[in-house]
Formats: C-alpha cells, structure tokens, sequence
C-alpha cells in the first residue's frame, strides 16, 4: 500500500506547474487533493483530470498573498473535508530584470507570496500536522536559497527566507521533542515550467524536467528527509561558498554563468 493512501494533502499553487503535477502523482497514490489556486477554474480543471483517473479532488480558491484570508480558508477546509496530514507550500512567483527596472510591486509581491504566504499557511496548519499521526511540512524553496542571484534579488531573498524558515522550524520540533511532524525544504535548480523561460543555465545545471523533481519531492517526503537539492551540483553549494574565499566565489559565480543565468528571463509569473 502507498504511504500517501489515506492522506490528505494540501497543496498551493496547484493549478498549473509542479503543484498540479504533484497533485496528480498524490492522488494516483490514493491521497486525496486539497487543490487550490488563485483562479478556481485551474484548481478545478485539475480536479476534473483527477476524477477522471479514479482519484479524489477537492478544488478551492485560494490566494495565499492575501494573508487576512488564511484562517477563514482554514476553517471552509475543515467544514468541508477535515485536517490535512501534509501541508505542501508551493505556490511562487518570480520576476526577472534588472533590480530598480522591476517596479516595487513586482519586488513585494514576490516576498509577499513566496516568504510571507508560506509562513501565514504554515502557521494555520500547523496545529493540523501536530494532530496527525504522521504530519509532514513540505516547503518548495530554490537553489537560489544557497547563492546570490542577480536580475533576481528579491526572489534569492525570499528563498533564503524560506530555508532559513523551514530549517529553524524543523530544529524546533526536535527541541520540543515533536516526532510526529517532519519538514522538508525542497531547493531545485530551475525547472522546466514555463516561470524561468529564457534563463540561461549555469555550467553542470541542465533544465530540470518537472517530472524528476516531483519524484524526489515524494521520495524525500515519503522518508521523512530534511532536504531535497536538485541536480546534485546544488549539494556543493554551501560547502563551495563556505570554502572559497569570497572573491574567489564571486568570480566562479561569474564564469559558470550563476551571476547571469537571469539576466534574459522572460517566463510567466
């Protein structure tokens, strides 16, 4: 029997992308799918796709940057289908471009939703997976949580911000001797869903099929691991830039093409 049979999965931002891959990969493994998005017409299309396959859907409308909104999204869930074991934070933004081109609000939305929606629904559910006999907190982080990224300052801030988040809480349950709920950081390089359309790869970091990283996404998820980096470049990072004085970084951020990987972006948002 699946791990996920039974389980009832939360997933943000599921509409499209990864989130609605990993709703259906859930579902296939008899979970049901809380989808939500910001336009109800994709939580429900997915939906529908799970349906069709034998598998339990629920579509919800959800915008995790209108933070007010949070609780009283909590509380229709609980109305209409009960606690979730697993909350899976997904829902992102990203905005390219040179930093004072891209106006402010494209700058605090990409905070508001990647780093301060994440938290807002973190916090709401959490007393759902202290209830769970097995709870799991899932944050979709970057690889850029490990490395500067220039034409996309606030989207490296706001994933440095979610590691750093999702690291201290899941300190924090072993402190409080919780052992029911486990938290995974997932930090992909860029993955091939339309939002980094006209990056430019580093050196050694090929596009990443959604397809692989939601594998590992279930696999790191399923075992309870801490930390899921992805292709196996992104594991170095942190002892590379640890090791290496931090002129010597800079320039191996410039010639592997990290420091300008952005600089054509054009994907959607």
């Amino acid at each position: 029997m699946s791990y996920y049979n039974g389980k009832r999965v939360l997933i943000t931002g599921a509409g499209s992308g990864i989130g609605a891959l990993m709703a259906r990969e859930l579902a296939s493994r008899g979970a049901e799918v809380i989808v939500t998005a910001r336009r109800i017409e994709a939580a429900r299309k997915v939906s529908r796709e799970i349906r069709k396959q034998g598998g339990r859907a629920i579509p919800m409308l959800l915008d995790v940057s209108d933070l007010d909104s949070i609780p009283a999204f909590r509380d229709r869930l609980h109305d209409k289908a009960g606690p979730v074991d697993i909350l899976i934070n997904n829902a992102g933004v990203v905005f390219g471009g040179e930093f004072e081109k891209v106006g402010l609000a494209e700058h605090l939305n990409t905070l508001q939703i990647n780093t301060m929606g994440l938290v807002a629904m973190s916090h709401a559910f959490m007393d759902d997976l202290l209830q769970a006999t097995r709870g799991h907190l899932v944050n979709i982080c970057s690889a850029s949580a490990f490395v500067a990224l220039p034409y996309g300052s606030t989207y490296a801030a706001s994933k440095w911000a979610v590691l750093g988040f999702s690291e201290s809480l899941r300190l924090e349950m072993k402190e409080r001797g919780v052992d029911n709920v486990a938290v995974t950081t997932v930090c992909p390089s860029y993955i091939d869903t339309g939002m980094f359309e006209g990056v430019r790869n580093p050196l050694f970091t090929p596009m990443l099929s959604p397809q692989k990283v939601v594998r590992s996404i279930l696999r790191a998820t399923k075992h309870g691991e801490a930390l899921v980096q992805e292709p196996m470049i992104v594991r170095s990072l942190d002892l590379l830039k640890g090791a290496l004085p931090r002129p010597v970084w800079d320039e191996v951020s410039l010639r592997t093409g990290v420091a300008s990987s952005m600089k054509s972006w054009k994907g959607k948002h």
